[in-house]
Parts: C-alpha cells; structure tokens; sequence
C-alpha cells in the first residue's frame, strides 16, 4: 500500500523510542531521536523538530535531510544557522509561517506539495531548495502538545519516500505519527517539570538562607558564602590524587546535593531569636545593658561625692584643715578607681578577647566594691545576669545563649527530615548536618564521629568553620589573617576536630586563597610557611 509501514514496524519503533525516552536526560537528544523515528516510521526524507522559547518564538533545534546527508543541532554539534519563527507579529497570530501556524492553532497540517498551497510563506524553503537544488514537496506538521494543553514543540516531516519517489503523507502516516508526538511532548513535559521543581527548590533553599542572612546584619553573607567555600573544597577534594582520599570523586550529582546542602545548611536560625544572633556585646540584649550599668556607675559616682561631701562639712565645722586634705585626696582616688572600672566593664563587654582569671576575679571584685540605691533599695553595682554575661571566657555568648544557638541544629534536623527529598536529594540532609559534627563524636547534633560521616559532610564543616574565623561581618571579632585562621584549624585537625586529610588539601591546594580573593579581604593573605601550617 501507497506510504504504508506496517502497523508492526511502527510498534517496534514505538517500543524502542519509549525505552530511549525514559533514559535519555539531554533534552536536546531527546527531541532529536523523537525526530528520527519519526522520519523512519514515516519514510519520509527530511525534517525538523522545533521548540516553543520563552520568547514566544518556535526555535529550531535539530534539522535532519537524508538526500542532502544534512544534520544540524542535536548531537551533531552543528550550529543551526536558521532564525526562530515569531509565534506572534504586531501581536497578531503568526498566520503565514506553517510551524507558527501550527504551534498557535494546534493543528496537524499536512500538505501533497508546499509549492502549490498559499496562503503558507514557503519562500525560504524555496530559496534553500534554489541553493540545493532540492525540492521540498509533501509536508506534515504537526504540533507537541503537554498535559495542560500548550504547545510545547513542533515536528515537521518533509518528503514523504516510496520506491525513490516523493509521495504524500497518508491519513495512516498521521495516525502512526501522533504516538511519537504524544510521547515526544510527555517526555518533554516530564524533563520541563523536573527542571522547573529543580529550579524551585534550588531558590526556595537560596530563599531560606537569604532571609536568615537578613535577619543578621552582621553575618549575612554568611549563608551564602558557605556554599561557595564547600564547593571550592569539594572541588580541590575530587582533584586530589594524593593522600587517603585519593579515590574520592564528586559527581555532578554529589555536587548539585552538595550545593543545595550548603544553601540550608543553617536553616533552622529562622528560629533563633535575633536578640541572640546578633549579640555583639557580652551585656546586649535587646539593648546593650553596658549602658545601664554606665548609668549605676554615675550613681556609684554620685554617691562618693555626697559621701565625702558630708565627711568634709563636718571636718570644715571642726576646723580640721588636714582632714578635709584628706578627704578630697581619697576622694579623688575614689573617682579615679570608679573610672578604671567603668572603662574595665566597657572593654571586656566586648568579646573579642579570651578572659583571665585575674579579670574574672576584678568583676565580683568591682560588684562588690560598689552598692547603689535604686528605687531605695540597694543594691551591688552588678546584678547576678550581669555577672555572668561579662565572664563569658570567648565571645559574647553566655552558656544558655550558646545552647538556644546550638538548638538552631536540632531545629535544621526537624525541617530536613520533613522535607521529602526525592532519590536524587537523598544526601542533602546528611550533608548539612554535617557542619558541626567533629571527627571526635563530640560535635552536635547527632554527635557523629568521623567514620559515621560522607567526605561531602566532613569537608562542609570546614567550610563553615574557616568562613567564621575569616570573617570581617562578626560583631564581635575583627577579621583574622589567613595564618591565624589556618593555625588555629590546624590545631582543630590535631585535636580530631575536623578532618585533618581535608585540611591538608584545603591548605595544599591554596582553596583559602582562592575564597579570600573572592569573598574576603585579601589583605587577609599574610606571608606563612605551608609546611609550618601542616606539621
């Protein structure tokens, strides 16, 4: 019969383009095989297959001619050098263009000879068929359709063969065809929403961490320089062909989880109270209560001056010129004492520096050397809290602060384990949890050792750790030279804190001096002896 495959050769070719569908992930060489088998179940000698763009425009993708033993696009790697079609002109349906025509009105067309059927513009197949010396004659067109009904892609097949002749498409050829349409636009459809909740979920993580970064003015980069830090580690990691971790290879998947991992790695700080996070002085809370106790000291002040006030009234009735000397002597050093303490108070309220005994113990001793009345009650110049918050050791965080900041933890544990990550997002939990597990157990949440831990995980809590330390945006820390961060992460690794193979190949590999110049200061970058670092 006329243009008639077998009803069993278009099965067969069916059966085998739907086992190629469901393996292949380059969208481009999906469509391209969609056109090849079209073109074999319908012995036709040429076509194209198209795709709708964001622009509203039908795109050439992959364009295919036997007798001219033409291929362009798909996985020749030819560039197609045909402009798109506007679906649209003066916002008007693209009435002349047969694949606009087609895409807008979802209409399979199918012609016996393009030269003899206006109102279609085939001058451009003409002018090529004039360069050729080929003659485009039979056509059939017809449109991808998705699951809701939109036009998604075009297929067009030209030339219908039998027996060396240039025949029309049969009603039979259609009907043969729509399958491979029908199955070309679901597959089309299933890799667009694939992207599309990949893409979702991507700036739903990238979201997260922004809107926890603006929560701190003082560490919001800190969410999305972590990500950029682990990759770059990651990296140097997998290129690493020397030491224990020689064989570890990152694939782009690994990768990809990698960096969705990095971007929720602190999600769960849009649940710590800000009035924590952004504690920049030992005393903030909402406010920073150095001021309050500035306030006691004018107090304290106050009360030496009616103090000594009255004790020299009563040596100036008695005429006691020495007394009254005296008085105003000690006086003096009452206030000069009172000053070196305010200023004391004032520079320890900042964190910055690890706290002595010796300073611990001038504290109480201030709290006691003091006693003011405030709405008649007296009371020491320092309040138990207050106490407390000022001998914090390192930083401005107090005990029960650390525990609400470390709790942050527990609350990124919850939201992942809710999340249903799909099998291609099935390490994204454990990779962020990672970031302050220790090689030792004693890190949190899970107190995880090394052995129970991925090398993505062990490498994302160093990122985090050298991100900290490098920082210009803490409160209550300047930025530290690129030899300070190092030598206090070496002796991270030599306590089996962190992964001391990946330091290693973090300092080898120079990854600081890479993130330095992008995220940091590179004056940061202080001359050091690599291999002091590393013994």
């Amino acid at each position: 019969m006329k243009n008639n495959p077998s009803q069993q050769a278009a099965f067969e070719h069916l059966l085998h383009i739907t086992i190629q569908l469901s393996t292949e992930k380059n969208t481009d060489l999906l469509m391209e095989k969609i056109l090849l088998a079209a073109i074999e179940v319908s012995y036709a000698d040429a076509g194209s297959i198209y795709l709708v763009n964001t622009e509203q425009e039908v795109e050439f993708r992959t364009v295919y001619n036997k007798s001219l033993n033409l291929h362009l696009g798909g996985s020749s790697g030819a560039e197609i050098p045909f402009s798109s079609i506007p679906l649209f002109i003066d916002n008007q349906p693209n009435q002349s263009a047969i694949v606009a025509y087609a895409a807008n009105n979802g209409e399979i067309i199918n012609i016996d000879d393009v030269y003899e059927r206006p109102p279609f513009d085939f001058n451009a197949a003409k002018t090529m068929d004039a360069k050729t010396g080929y003659r485009t004659k039979s056509m059939l067109t017809f449109p991808l359709k998705n699951h809701t009904d939109d036009i998604i892609g075009v297929i067009q097949l030209i030339n219908a063969m039998e027996e060396g002749e240039v025949v029309s498409f049969s009603k039979q050829v259609e009907e043969q065809i729509l399958p491979f349409a029908s199955l070309g636009a679901i597959a089309l459809t299933n890799k667009a929403l694939i992207l599309n909740m990949e893409q979702l979920f991507e700036s739903f993580a990238k979201t997260i961490a922004k809107a926890i970064d603006a929560k701190s003015s003082h560490t919001g980069g800190h969410c999305k320089r972590v990500p950029e830090l682990t990759l770059m580690i990651a990296d140097a990691v997998s290129d690493y062909n020397d030491g224990p971790l020689a064989l570890f290879k990152l694939s782009p998947e690994e990768r990809y989880q990698l960096s969705i991992a990095g971007w929720l790695h602190d999600c769960g700080k849009i649940a710590t109270p800000d009035h924590v996070m952004e504690k920049s002085r030992k005393l903030e809370t909402i406010f920073d209560r150095i001021h309050y106790i500035t306030a006691k000291l004018e107090i304290a002040s106050r009360d030496i001056d009616l103090k000594f006030q009255e004790q020299i009234i009563q040596a100036l009735k008695s005429n006691k010129t020495i007394r009254i000397e005296q008085l105003e002597r000690e006086r003096t050093v009452a206030h000069q004492q009172l000053n070196l303490d305010k200023a004391f108070l004032q520079k320890i309220n900042y964190g910055g520096e690890f706290l002595t005994d010796e300073q611990e113990s001038n504290i109480r001793a201030i709290a006691e050397r003091y006693q003011v009345s405030i709405e008649n009650q007296q009371q020491s110049l320092l309040t138990d809290d207050e106490i407390t918050n000022l001998s914090i050791k390192r930083g401005t965080l107090n005990n029960e602060e650390r525990k609400i900041i470390q709790k942050h933890m527990d609350v990124t544990l919850n939201i992942l384990e809710a999340l249903p990550f799909p099998k291609h997002l099935a390490n994204v939990a454990e990779y962020a949890l990672g970031h302050h597990e220790t090689m030792d157990g004693k890190g949190y949440p899970r107190g995880l050792v090394k052995e129970q831990m991925s090398v993505p995980a062990r490498l994302m809590a160093l990122a985090d750790i050298f991100e900290a330390l490098s920082a210009a945006d803490r409160p209550y820390k300047s930025a530290k030279p690129v030899s300070e961060c190092l030598s206090i992460m070496r002796n991270m690794a030599k306590n089996n804190h962190i992964d001391a193979d990946i330091f290693t190949i973090f300092v080898r590999s120079k990854v600081y001096e890479q993130y330095i110049h992008r995220f940091a200061d590179p004056k940061q970058l202080d001359d050091f002896d690599i291999e002091a670092i590393l013994a």
